[in-house]
């Protein structure tokens, strides 16, 4: 259906069935209730939603085995940050997952001694998005210690430690 049909559609409808409309789509589609609930709902509703992303994003670096730990699932990290990013409201609100997702990933290299390009690349891009965030709603005063704690942790990789710095050198 196009939009233009959907246009006509809503505007045949009467006030109390464009309701119960919204109604039924709020009950059935999972991605409405979530919308409505960042929309809507309060600043403890949305903290309630990062908090289970990011819980989601280290359950997918965990591991049992320090000798052969388990690769990340990046790909499943990615997602959950995608789903993240289609339900925020606020564009900055996803500042916090990004960094998240660099924090984490730049710990699970360093307790684990695991590299990879997949990995470097999740921490390289969630950094970036981060940081394009930040200087886009002129919030560098809010992150800029928790950046550049980012980078002073990553120092025992240089390669990592140089892409961060040139990261954050375009905004700082």
């Amino acid at each position: 259906m196009r939009r233009s049909t959907f246009l006509k559609h809503i505007k045949a409808l009467e006030e109390e069935d464009l309701r119960s409309e919204l109604t039924l789509l709020y009950d059935k589609v999972k991605e409405v209730k979530q919308f409505y609930m960042m929309e809507i709902g309060s600043e403890e509703d949305r903290k309630k939603r990062y908090q289970k992303g990011k819980d989601e994003i280290t359950a997918k670096f965990r591991t049992k085995s320090y000798r052969k730990p388990r690769r990340p699932r990046i790909q499943k990290i990615n997602k959950v940050i995608a789903e993240l990013k289609k339900i925020s409201i606020f564009n900055y609100e996803m500042i916090d997952i990004y960094l998240f997702s660099t924090e984490t990933g730049l710990n699970f290299m360093i307790e684990y001694r695991f590299e990879s390009v997949p990995l470097n690349n999740l921490i390289l891009k969630s950094f970036n998005k981060a940081i394009e965030i930040i200087a886009e709603n002129n919030m560098a005063n809010d992150y800029g210690t928790r950046c550049k704690q980012i980078i002073e942790n990553a120092r025992s990789y240089y390669g990592i430690t140089l892409a961060l710095r040139m990261i954050y050198k375009r905004l700082y």
